[in-house]
């Protein structure tokens, strides 16, 4: 089970998609605000975790493939718009940070979430319980730390809109390279 553990800690503090969502988010619209998107990832993985055990026993394999290259297209759209996203940075504009429904729902087309919760299962010899309870305990340490980096870079991003520029362009080209490892 330790191996696990670290199996656990390393995909869940790693970039990806939830991972630069959510930093992006704590960026541009502080820690307050992307509080519902932590807590989405958090749960709604520690669910999909929980689930996955059950489920891939249901569903054909097809599904997963289908499910997957949705997933690469959400991904990639919400990368183009992290990446163009404006350098402004305020807590007060139209765009708005992901809800908790919508963090939630996001694990179930999120790639490295689908291959983190199929290879956990498959390659441990671990009960879904056990997985999602680990992945419960490390998650919120490993995502939280994104959501701090975001926020304490706002300082420093307000006075160079270049270098914001280039975190957000670097937030979703790590998006897409995550897709790579799916």
């Amino acid at each position: 089970m330790f191996e696990f553990f670290i199996f656990a800690f390393v995909t869940a503090i790693t970039p990806g998609p939830n991972n630069s969502m959510l930093m992006a988010s704590s960026l541009k619209f502080g820690r307050k605000a992307s509080i519902p998107h932590f807590l989405g990832i958090w749960l709604g993985f520690t669910f999909l975790f929980f689930v996955g055990g059950f489920a891939l026993s249901l569903f054909p394999v097809k599904i997963f493939d289908y499910l997957q290259y949705v997933g690469y297209a959400v991904i990639t759209y919400i990368a183009f718009k992290v990446a163009t996203s404006s350098t402004t940075i305020t807590n007060e504009s139209v765009e708005k940070p992901f809800t908790f429904i919508q963090a939630c729902l996001f694990q179930w087309i999120n790639p490295k979430g689908v291959v983190m919760a199929v290879s956990g299962l498959t390659a441990f010899n671990i009960t879904s319980n056990q997985g999602a309870l680990i992945y419960f305990a490390v998650l919120p340490f490993c995502v939280g730390a994104w959501l701090f980096l975001g926020e304490s870079l706002q300082n420093t991003l307000k006075k160079s809109a270049l270098l914001a520029r280039v975190i957000y362009v670097s937030l979703g080209l790590s998006m897409v390279a995550s897709l790579l490892l799916a």
